[in-house]
C-alpha cells in the first residue's frame, strides 16, 4: 500500500482534465452530425490516432488481467495472446484498412450494411456488437473498482461507480472528439508508466537477463505452458489474431483517420506501443513479483501489478502508475461505450426506423451512450475473477461471427449478402454451442467456430445468385479511393433505377 497523497492528487488532475476535455470536445461539435459524433469528423491527426488506438487497446485487462494472468499460468498464454494480437493488427493494417476507411462508414455494422443491404443481417450485426462488448466492459469496469479498494481503502462498489461517473460523462458529453482527445493523453501517460516501471523492474534486479533466471529458479512452472491446454494457447492467439478486424473500438479509429494512408500508420503506431507495454508488464514486472514473492502462488493473481507497485517503486511513480491504470479503464471502456451507443441507435434502430432524421439519430446515439453506461456499471458490481478470460470470451463470439463475413466482403467480389448471413449465424451460434454446451477448454471454441463461419460463407455465396455490379459499387470504389457524396447519389440513381426496371 502506497502513500495515497501523491496518487490521490495526480488522479485528481487527470479526473479534472479528462472531464475539461468532455467540455470541449461538446463545444467543438456543437453542430455535429451523428457520424461525426462517432468519427470526430473523420480528420484525427496520425500520432494522435496511433496513441488512441494504443490507448484503447491496451486496456485495464493488459495493465492488470494480463500481468496477473502471466503470473498465475506463466508467460507461454500471454505469448500466444500478445502474438494473436501483434498478427491482428497486420491483418487489419495491410488488408482491411484503406478500403474500410475509403467506404466512408462510421461503424462496423455501417460497413456491413453497405455491403450486403440484407435487413436480417442488419439487425443481427449490432445485437452481437451489443452483446459482447457489454461483457468486454464489464471486464474493464473491475479494474476500476480494485483500484479503488487498493488505493484509497473505499468499497469495490463506489469505486466502480466514481469511475464510471465520470468516463460516462466525457464519452456521453463529447463524442468520438473527447474519447480521441482523452485518448491521446492517456496513451502518453501509460507507456510512460510502462517505460518507468519496466526501468525499476530491470533495475532492482542487475538486467534482463538475471531477472528472468532468477524468477524461472523461484517459479519453474511460469515459463512453462502445462497451465492451460493446448487448444486454449492456440484459441487465445487466434481470436485475437482475428478479431481486430471487427473490434469496434479499434476499427473506428480507421474511421477517424483523415485518410486510409493516416489510418494505416496509425494502427502501426498503435502496434509498436502496445508490443513494447506486452514485453515489459507480463515479462519483466512479473518477474519481478515473483522475486518478490519468493515464486509463492497469489490469492488474487489480478494484484500483481498493484503489489509490485507497493513493493518497488516509490510513492511518485505509485501514483502515476494508478492514474495509468486508471487511464488503461478509461480508455478502453469510453471508445467501448461511444461504440455501444453506434451499434443500439446508429445502425440497430436506424435500420429498424429508416426514416428518423440526423439530428434524432445523433441525440438516440448519446443517450444510448449514458444508458449502456450505467447498464454496466451495475453490471460490473459482481464480475469474475480473470479479466483476460472474461473478455477474450467475449470477443470470441465476435471474431467467430464478424471476421470472415468482413475479410470476404472486402476481397471476394463473389460474396453476396446470403454467404455473409450464413457466416455471421453459423460462426456466432456455433460459438456459443461449444461455449455452453461443451467441456472444450477455454478459448479453444473459436477453433472450429471460424472455419465452420468461412465454410457458411463460402457455401452461401456459391449455391445463390452472385451480387450485381450496381451493389458491388461502393466496394469497388473503395479498393481505388475515398467514397464520396457524389458517387452515394449515383449509387442511389442506379438502385432506384433497378427496381423500376423490375
Amino acid at each position: 500500500m502506497v502513500d495515497n497523497i501523491v496518487p490521490l492528487i495526480i488522479l485528481a488532475i487527470y479526473l479534472i482534465f479528462v472531464v475539461a476535455v468532455g467540455v470541449y470536445a461538446r463545444m467543438r461539435s456543437k453542430k455535429s452530425t451523428s457520424k461525426d459524433y462517432l468519427t470526430g469528423s473523420g480528420d484525427v491527426n496520425v500520432w494522435v490516432n496511433g496513441f488512441a488506438i494504443f490507448a484503447a487497446f491496451a486496456t485495464g485487462g493488459t495493465m492488470l488481467g494480463n500481468i496477473g494472468l502471466s503470473y498465475a499460468g506463466g508467460w507461454g498464454y500471454i505469448t500466444a495472446y500478445n502474438g494473436g494480437v501483434a498478427l491482428g493488427y497486420l491483418i487489419t493494417t495491410f488488408f482491411l484498412a484503406k478500403t474500410l476507411r475509403n467506404m466512408n462508414v462510421a461503424t462496423v455494422p455501417e460497413f456491413i450494411r453497405k455491403r450486403f443491404n440484407n435487413k436480417t443481417l442488419n439487425v443481427i450485426v449490432p445485437l452481437i456488437l451489443i452483446g459482447t462488448l457489454v461483457a468486454y466492459l464489464v471486464a474493464q469496469m473491475k479494474v476500476g473498482g480494485m483500484l479503488g479498494e487498493q488505493l484509497f481503502g473505499f468499497s469495490y462498489e463506489w469505486s466502480v461507480i466514481g469511475v464510471g461517473v465520470v468516463y460516462i460523462f466525457y464519452t456521453f458529453y463529447g463524442g468520438m472528439r473527447a474519447v480521441t482527445l482523452t485518448d491521446f493523453v492517456q496513451g502518453l501517460l501509460m507507456i510512460s508508466v510502462v517505460v518507468i516501471c519496466g526501468g525499476f523492474a530491470l533495475g532492482a534486479n542487475s538486467g534482463a537477463a538475471n531477472l528472468y533466471d532468477l524468477a524461472t529458479t523461484l517459479r519453474p512452472q511460469w515459463e512453462g505452458t502445462e497451465s492451460f491446454p493446448l487448444a486454449s494457447y492456440i484459441g487465445a492467439f487466434v481470436i485475437w489474431a482475428t478479431v481486430n478486424a471487427v473490434l469496434p473500438h479499434t476499427v473506428m479509429r480507421i474511421f477517424a483517420a483523415k485518410n486510409e494512408r493516416q489510418g494505416r500508420a496509425s494502427l502501426a503506431i498503435g502496434l509498436g506501443l502496445y508490443v513494447v507495454t506486452a514485453v515489459v508488464t507480463t515479462v519483466f514486472i512479473v518477474a519481478a513479483v515473483v522475486i518478490l514473492e519468493g515464486g509463492e502462488d497469489l490469492a488474487a493473481p489480478d494484484t500483481t501489478f498493484l503489489i509490485f507497485l507497493a513493493k518497488q517503486t516509490p510513492a511518485w511513480v505509485a501514483g502515476l502508475a494508478y492514474a495509468g491504470i486508471f487511464a488503461a479503464v478509461m480508455s478502453s471502456v469510453s471508445a467501448m461505450l461511444l461504440a455501444l451507443g453506434g451499434a443500439f441507435a446508429y445502425d440497430l434502430v436506424a435500420e429498424l426506423k429508416p426514416n428518423m432524421n440526423d439530428k434524432t439519430k445523433r441525440r438516440l446515439t448519446s443517450w444510448s451512450v449514458l444508458g449502456f453506461g450505467v447498464l454496466t456499471l451495475v453490471l460490473s458490481l459482481n464480475p469474475p475473477e480473470l479479466l483476460t478470460l472474461l473478455y477474450s470470451a467475449a470477443v470470441g463470439l465476435l471474431a467467430s461471427g464478424l471476421f470472415f463475413p468482413t475479410l470476404l466482403g472486402v476481397w471476394w467480389k463473389r460474396m453476396n449478402n446470403v454467404g455473409a448471413l450464413s457466416g455471421v449465424i453459423v460462426g456466432s451460434i456455433s460459438y456459443l454451442v461449444l461455449l455452453w454446451g461443451t467441456a472444450m477448454p477455454a478459448l479453444s471454441q473459436v477453433t472450429v467456430s471460424l472455419p465452420l463461419s468461412l465454410v457458411a460463407c463460402i457455401v452461401g455465396s456459391l449455391v445463390t445468385k452472385p451480387p450485381r455490379p450496381e451493389q458491388l459499387s461502393r466496394i469497388t470504389i473503395a479498393h481505388e479511393r475515398e467514397f464520396i457524396e457524389a458517387d452515394e447519389t449515383d449509387e442511389a440513381q442506379s438502385l432506384t433505377a433497378e427496381i423500376h426496371n423490375k
